[in-house]
């Protein structure tokens, strides 16, 4: 697990599109705080180089912040929503949740997976499959794990990798059961579907057969 990202938050007067352009354009980011100390949630801004370089590597679901409210006050947070523009990508708004020391979290952590193509299934000729982009979980604020890693070094054709498997946080509960695949090494696909219009094919010429049998038989 990567630390907390460090971020000093400040008020933030006026909503709307031209007020947070206003704000983009000065080099800060619009954002509202809230949580379950917070329920009215606060409008605040901070500084975009805080977090942005972040966000360009980082699953931004997971990213876990140290922060500064206006009044001096720390506290935690997740990142909750993030808004980008659909043409530029250019980051618009972000939701800041407030987390509790010893209050477990919702969170959709990604998958990593490694050593993919040297496993024994991909060498047999098998298809990897990830069945599960994310694996959502509660868990502590400070054990919020980056990602669930995924060796695949060892997988052979037609076996998975359990939930149980994974190295998970002490504290966290995962939503998926533990005999659940997270990932497996599947035949290919191709090999499945020639079969099929194999059988579709043979299927058709014994309904032909058949009709041809009957009409002789009614002549």
């Amino acid at each position: 697990m990567s630390g907390f990202i460090p971020i000093t938050l400040e008020s933030r007067e006026g909503i709307g599109k031209e007020k947070s352009g206003q704000l983009r354009a000065a080099g800060y980011l619009p954002a509202v705080f809230y949580g379950p100390d917070y329920k009215d949630g606060m409008p605040v801004r901070f500084q975009a180089k805080s977090l942005l370089p972040h966000l360009r590597k980082s699953h931004w679901e997971t990213l876990r912040l140290d922060v500064t409210l206006p009044d001096g006050k720390q506290e935690m947070a997740l990142l909750r929503d993030l808004q980008r523009d659909s043409i530029s990508d250019e980051v618009l708004h972000l939701d800041l949740y407030q987390l509790v020391r010893d209050r477990k979290v919702r969170v959709a952590v990604p998958v990593r997976v490694i050593n993919r193509e040297g496993c024994p299934g991909i060498k047999a000729g098998g298809v990897f499959e990830l069945l599960h982009r994310v694996v959502e979980m509660e868990v502590l604020p400070r054990e919020i794990p980056d990602d669930i890693v995924i060796d695949a070094a060892s997988l052979d054709k037609g076996k998975g990798f359990r939930v149980r498997e994974c190295a998970l946080p002490e504290s966290a509960e995962v939503l998926l059961g533990p005999e659940d695949f997270v990932a497996l090494i599947s035949e290919p696909r191709a090999e499945e579907e020639e079969e099929a219009e194999a059988t579709a094919g043979s299927m058709d010429v014994e309904v032909v057969q058949k009709g041809k049998k009957d009409k002789d038989g009614a002549a």
